[in-house]
């Protein structure tokens, strides 16, 4: 199997949110010089500090904005979108990487009784353990952005949230693990743990389009007009000639995928190359 391996301080970096421009660049698998191109965007750029002339060039990332960057790459290099137009595609709709930083960088109250049981950063879908396999998408939680007919872009994320879905597990699991003769509560672990790769529905939302190297965001009646319409844009206002049906061309990215991708590299965990074999 190929892997790639982060290096063993990144973990600490990513956790306190301050992270090189080779550590994003590894994380991320790309060159460092040509990274500094989607670096470059005010959306990221807003972030980098240098202590002092020669130092290492560092960006402060908040969690949503760690899973903006793995988003924007994802479409620049999925997509392929322009690394302008991809930035400009997570800065016009930051609620896109905060709801994938809910799950990828989950956080959940503890108690001080319970503390000692559990790690101080849960993980209730066990995405970063070191065997978990990174390259499988998780249906409850995982969310797309599609680019149809090269222009229009489509946001999908599954209609209950996936965040109660992660906090639910969570809470089920600290009840095993804090009692684990507790038949009720294992029972309902395992029939969650069962339904994780459900077919779930999508609540559907379109962003905007790209022209001319620009996107341009859908204007929404006050956050109502969110759903998937029967039409959009230029195109008929028949259900039967929605996008989401009739497109010529199509590119889903799972950018939660993205998201943990490049999680488990700046923590140090392996990453399968995506044409590498499976372990069995």
């Amino acid at each position: 199997m190929q892997v790639h391996m982060g290096c063993s301080h990144e973990g600490a970096s990513w956790h306190a949110g301050v992270l090189s421009q080779s550590q994003i660049s590894e994380a991320l698998e790309e060159d460092v010089e040509t990274l500094s191109e989607l670096l470059a965007y005010p959306a990221f750029n807003q972030f980098a500090r240098q202590e002092h002339e020669g130092s290492t060039r560092c960006l402060t990332l908040s969690a949503a904005m760690r899973a903006n960057l793995a988003i924007a790459h994802a479409l620049w290099r999925q997509a392929k979108l322009s690394s302008d137009v991809a930035a400009q595609v997570v800065s016009s709709c930051p609620q896109i990487g905060a709801s994938v930083a809910a799950i990828t960088d989950f956080e959940h109250n503890q108690s001080p009784g319970l503390a000692s049981h559990y790690h101080e950063r849960p993980d209730p879908f066990r995405l970063f353990d070191p065997v978990a396999d990174e390259m499988l998408p998780l249906q409850v939680t995982d969310e797309y952005l599609d680019l149809v007919d090269d222009r229009f872009l489509l946001w999908r994320r599954p209609e209950v949230e996936p965040v109660v879905t992660a906090a639910n597990l969570h809470a089920r699991s600290r009840r095993v693990a804090s009692d684990p003769h507790d038949c009720v509560a294992r029972q309902e672990l395992l029939q969650q743990l069962a339904g994780l790769n459900r077919s779930v529905c999508h609540d559907r939302v379109w962003l905007g389009r790209v022209a001319d190297g620009t996107f341009l965001p859908q204007a929404h009646d006050n956050g109502k007009d969110d759903r998937l319409p029967s039409s959009v844009f230029e195109r008929p206002s028949s259900a039967a000639s929605t996008l989401e049906m009739n497109y010529r061309t199509k590119i889903s990215v799972n950018i939660s995928l993205a998201a943990r991708i490049m999680k488990r590299r700046a923590l140090g965990l392996r990453v399968r190359s995506a044409n590498a074999p499976r372990p069995w």
